[in-house]
């Protein structure tokens, strides 16, 4: 049975500290239970919502998926987020998103999101929101740090888009992550970390020249649970996307950059990321994700 988090209520608990610093938190325990893996404990508070957890693959019984649904319409200014997730040992979870999400002008005060993961020993976990749509003025700062063990699989998703709906060449302000990886031990294994301005992708001289989306992944995974670079390679969509691999530090894994000619290019490479992932995990390909 799935048990939901009481809000604290000791001056002294820390949680109360987290509380007044963010505005709203989402916070998930998978556990195994038998071949399936289930949500055993779950906090969800404004503006995220979250309806029912779905068993999306019966050649994967272990693999659970969930949509990270919003009630706001997007990110704003001021705005501070919370994610956490922790996969309990041999369970295995899918985290996205319904749809991309909006972040709107924030007038000089960026919206925050920190999010904290762990993974344990054996276990699975996907995350790979919708591409960030950066509107004129958004600013935005993410931090995720995550704790792997040894043995656990994990599939990150990074990607943003801009757009300005009056078509006038307005500019988002600043878009910052740092994405912290740690072993089991707590040793830091990876760190990839960026900051943009809004008029350095603006320009001529934009590093994205003429695609639309930069979308960043890390593959993390021992070697046997790991898909192949030549595979990750060819997940590019033809003419519509480009991809790059790497080799990460510390022989945890693979980096993987992504630039797309517009949302649904992005998408496709992404959906085909996460099956190769899923396949090299579980010798299976997921079913298609309907959004």
């Amino acid at each position: 049975m799935t048990q939901h988090w009481q809000p604290p209520s000791s001056p002294g608990d820390p949680a109360v500290h987290i509380m007044a610093e963010h505005r709203g938190r989402f916070e998930l325990d998978f556990i195994r239970h038998g071949a399936r893996t289930t949500l055993a404990r779950q906090f969800v508070s404004y503006p995220f919502h979250l309806t029912r957890p779905f068993r999306l693959d019966p050649a994967i019984p272990s693999l659970l998926t969930l949509y990270q649904q919003s009630s706001s319409g997007g990110l704003y200014r001021g705005e501070r987020l919370s994610c956490r997730f922790r996969v309990g040992a041999g369970a295995a979870a899918h985290i996205t998103t319904q749809a991309a999400t909006i972040v709107h002008d924030c007038q000089g005060r960026p919206a925050q999101q920190r999010t904290v993961i762990e993974v344990e020993g054996g276990a699975f976990l996907a995350y790979a929101p919708d591409p960030l749509v950066l509107f004129p003025g958004a600013s935005f700062a993410a931090s995720l740090e995550a704790r792997l063990a040894d043995d656990a699989v994990m599939f990150l998703c990074d990607a943003f888009t801009t757009h300005d709906p009056r078509a006038e060449g307005r500019r988002f302000d600043q878009l910052s992550s740092d994405v912290v990886i740690r072993n089991s031990s707590g040793r830091l294994v990876v760190r990839d970390s960026f900051r943009l301005g809004g008029d350095a992708l603006c320009s001529q001289t934009s590093p994205m020249g003429r695609w639309q989306v930069m979308a960043s992944y890390l593959v993390l995974a021992p070697p046997a649970r790991l898909p192949s670079q030549a595979d990750l390679q060819c997940s590019q969509v033809e003419g519509r996307s480009i991809i790059g691999v790497s080799v990460l530090p510390n022989a945890v894994g693979l980096g993987i950059r992504c630039l797309a000619a517009d949302a649904i290019a992005a998408r496709k490479a992404t959906d085909r990321l996460f099956s190769l992932c899923c396949q090299a995990a579980f010798g299976h390909s997921p079913m298609p994700r309907r959004k």
